[in-house]
């Protein structure tokens, strides 16, 4: 049996590089005939303010809302030169502003003066950029689901209605603003049911009739009015005889990983579950606890086995975890009444003072699918609330049940599979894109259906994904900036259709996963779910027993081991034809991805090592902080049998993480960019001259060595706030030194939201299978203490 050893600590060198900067010369936009430009804008402006002045909310304070589309590159800050204020970026060329009388008066003024010869204005290529000044539109405000959906059928009902976020939460003017709006609501008899205020997000949850909506469309503060989340489960049953199950089941020790799971509930007297129930709380208004519906105690199931049809084959059971029970959902597993943002905020608040560090989310609004703009809602809040209160948050990303407007897929679920799952109708839904999380998609682990595999001889039903491809629901990404979500991708489970009643007949009997059904009874011990919610439990799982091991992690360093032990097998790529991959990886709009990616992130994580490293396969980790405009060096503790120049198939594995403040006013959204680059050279003080802000001008810049063998790009992977990539070797130098670059760079508008030194994860896996006669670990950990020697004696 191979020997396991505790992963390795590794330190960074004692020395930091200002970062160098980058030489970016930004194009100015040119305009022909600059007077005309001026008085066309002009025009626009003075057409546009009669207008201004009827808009509700106006008048409480004389301000006005303008919507300036852009060419190029928009200097933010100095807007407020010509008489706006910047409140809000709201897609590549489109920002918000607020002005009042006299700040239009100063933008008229300026506009009048653009192109005249005897007039010199600063600020004056921000004039040339603008393309046009509009007002922000009713259709401006409405959400995805609006759009598609429109107003419910209803007498009354319920609708969520953000405002722009200015300033921060308690500011005087962030109080003054929300004090004016709340006044207007009452004055217009909306019924106010929830709100929540946060530094980037300002919601209420209204009731209103169709006239009262129709007026909050046009109201000068809202941004964005959006149909409440919606949410949605189905089940089938799987028996068991609860007199086969042991007689008694230990509980976790004392001190083992405490997991939540902010779901429907849990039915905390199941006999596979009651020994773990640490805690209960209900976050809906005059409910228990109690799963009424069975979505959480099947996702509770999951976050503590694993593999329960494993288990289930074994007959055997081990809690090693702690569950808390967190209800937010109501008893038809939907979200309730109050908003959501401020039910979540309240549990994680309540179970975070518990001391849980891990939580299940595995829930999504269907009526927020990503639109490659702004992240907002549920997952803004999980990407602020984790980097408070430094815990994982672990998310599925969402089911997809096919679409009628577009028709997808057209025709047939298995003949069009995979082409749907890259479908604009098949994109993640809210709180999937949220970037400080762990994302899980849905993998297909069987092929078979009950029928099938008891009348083999019959075709009767025809699964599209085979096993270890994506499953034929599982919703694909980017999210922001093209970062890849979901990350990970774990069993979920399977669909089939019946080839004799037509692709709509999904059948998923003896195709999806095993977990504890909440009514259990005599030989209902089990039920037999397919979702994306019931794969990201198992991420969960692992999560928790990583834990464990390691209970100083931070929910970054967590994040980091798991991604850094994700993979994409060659079955989960071959479900993509080879002609359609090149297809995708050459358009221009999405030039230089992997179709794979979109769709997978990461991939499956492979177990053998997250937990232990071997003589063949060594893990290191370190968590560190890092200023802003600086370099960090480490250098690699690998040993010369390592570089050896025979040819044998050798491994580096290196991930990042870190969980940076966000803003939804910015289409940046991430308040700091934290990097690394894998290069060699001859010393650390060769690779510090490469990115040393006082040596750029006389050295090149340097990106990742041996790019050729490398699987995912310095500028895919730093999009997100998990990085990763893998470099594999068949001849290396056993004379080369290896170096890991972490790089800081706060945006210009991020310096003031981020900590003076900003936390960061880096794992790091060498991998040598090839060599019979490995003892990486025992040279590796040789090279630490050498390296720790060697620092001592400088210090």
């Amino acid at each position: 049996m191979t020997a396991n050893y505790q992963h390795l600590n590794i330190s960074k060198a004692p020395l930091q590089n200002d970062r160098r900067t980058r030489r970016v010369n930004m194009p100015r936009i040119r305009r022909g005939d600059l007077r005309q430009h001026g008085q066309m804008l002009l025009n626009q402006l003075q057409t546009l303010r009669p207008m201004l002045t009827q808009v509700p909310g106006s008048a409480d304070d004389g301000r006005y809302i303008l919507k300036l589309n852009y060419s190029g590159t928009m200097n933010f800050s100095a807007l407020i030169h010509h008489g706006v204020e910047f409140v809000s970026q709201e897609n590549k060329q489109v920002c918000v502003v607020f002005s009042d009388e006299q700040g239009l008066a100063t933008f008229a003024e300026h506009l009048s003066s653009l192109g005249l010869g005897n007039t010199e204005l600063t600020y004056k290529q921000i004039l040339e950029a603008l393309d046009g000044i509009e007002g922000w539109s009713a259709e401006d405000r409405k959400s995805w689901a609006l759009r598609r959906y429109g107003f419910p059928v209803a007498e009354r009902f319920k609708l969520d209605v953000e405002l722009w976020p200015i300033e921060v939460a308690h500011h005087p003017k962030r109080i003054d603003l929300y004090t004016r709006f709340e006044h207007w609501l009452q004055e217009q008899d909306i019924s106010r049911q929830d709100k929540v205020n946060l530094d980037s997000l300002l919601m209420y949850r209204v009731e209103v009739s169709l006239p009262q909506a129709e007026h909050l469309l046009a109201h000068r503060d809202v941004r964005f009015i959006d149909l409440p989340p919606s949410s949605g489960i189905s089940y089938q049953q799987i028996n068991r005889d609860i007199n086969t199950l042991p007689a008694r089941l230990s509980s976790p020790a004392e001190n083992a990983t405490r997991i939540c799971i902010l779901d429907s509930g849990i039915n905390t007297n199941h006999p596979l579950l009651s020994a773990a129930i640490a805690e209960s709380a209900s976050f809906v208004p005059d409910q228990d606890a109690f799963d009424e519906q069975g979505h959480g105690t099947a996702v509770a199931s999951i976050a503590l086995y694993g593999d329960v049809e494993a288990c289930n084959q074994s007959n055997f059971w081990q809690p090693q975890l702690w569950l808390y029970n967190g209800k937010v959902l109501n008893e038809q597993a939907e979200f309730n009444a109050e908003t959501i943002e401020a039910t979540l905020a309240a549990a994680v608040a309540y179970f975070t003072d518990l001391g849980c560090r891990i939580f299940n989310l595995s829930l999504g609004n269907a009526n927020a699918p990503y639109d490659g703009k702004h992240i907002r809602g549920i997952a803004y809040l999980l990407d602020t609330l984790s980097r408070q209160y430094n815990v994982l948050f672990v998310v599925s990303a969402g089911n997809f049940a096919g679409s009628d407007e577009p028709p997808v897929p057209q025709s047939s679920w298995r003949d069009e599979y995979p082409d749907y799952l890259l479908h604009e109708a098949s994109v993640i839904i809210d709180p999937a894109p949220a970037l400080n999380v762990l994302t899980v998609g849905s993998i297909a682990r069987h092929n078979a259906t009950h029928d099938a595999q008891r009348r083999p001889e019959d075709i009767q039903h025809l699964c599209p994904a085979t096993e270890n491809q994506p499953s034929p629901f599982t919703r694909h990404g980017p999210s922001i900036k093209g970062a890849f979500k979901p990350d990970v991708m774990a069993y979920g489970g399977s669909v089939a259709s019946n080839v004799r009643q037509g692709q709509w007949h999904a059948h998923m009997r003896g195709l999806g996963v095993l977990s504890c059904h909440h009514q259990f009874q005599g030989a209902t011990l089990f039920k037999e779910l397919s979702g994306t919610s019931f794969a990201a439990p198992y991420i969960t799982h692992l999560a928790g027993h990583l834990l464990n091991e390691y209970p100083d992690m931070s929910a970054s360093m967590l994040r980091a081991m798991l991604v850094n032990h994700a993979s994409v097998p060659q079955a989960m790529t071959q479900a993509f034809p080879q002609a359609m991959r090149e297809s995708y990886k050459n358009a221009h709009t999405t030039r230089n991805r992997e179709i794979e990616r979109e769709v997978t992130g990461y991939g499956i994580i492979d177990e053998d090592a997250l937990y232990r490293s071997s003589e063949y396969v060594v893990v290191m980790r370190c968590e560190e902080q890092i200023e802003n405009n600086a370099h960090q060096f480490f250098e690699l503790p690998f040993p010369a049998s390592f570089l050896r120049s025979q040819r044998s198939t050798r491994e580096i594995r290196v991930t990042l993480a870190y969980s940076p403040a966000v803003r939804t006013t910015r289409m940046d959204y991430t308040a700091t960019r934290i990097s690394f680059r894998l290069v060699k050279g001859r010393s650390l003080d060769e690779v510090q001259a490469s990115f040393n802000h006082q040596t750029q001008s006389e050295t090149e810049t340097r990106s990742d060595d041996v790019q050729t063998n490398r699987v995912v790009s310095a500028q895919q992977r730093e999009r997100g706030t998990v990085q990763s990539s893998v470099w594999t070797s068949r001849q290396r130098n056993p004379d080369e030194k290896w170096f890991i670059v972490v790089t800081r760079q706060d945006r210009d508008w991020g310096e003031a939201f981020s900590s003076e030194q900003e936390p960061y994860a880096l794992v790091v896996t060498a991998t040598d299978r090839d060599n019979a006669q490995a003892q990486l670990y025992t040279q590796i950990q040789a090279q630490i203490r050498e390296q720790e020697r060697a620092r001592a004696r400088i210090g």
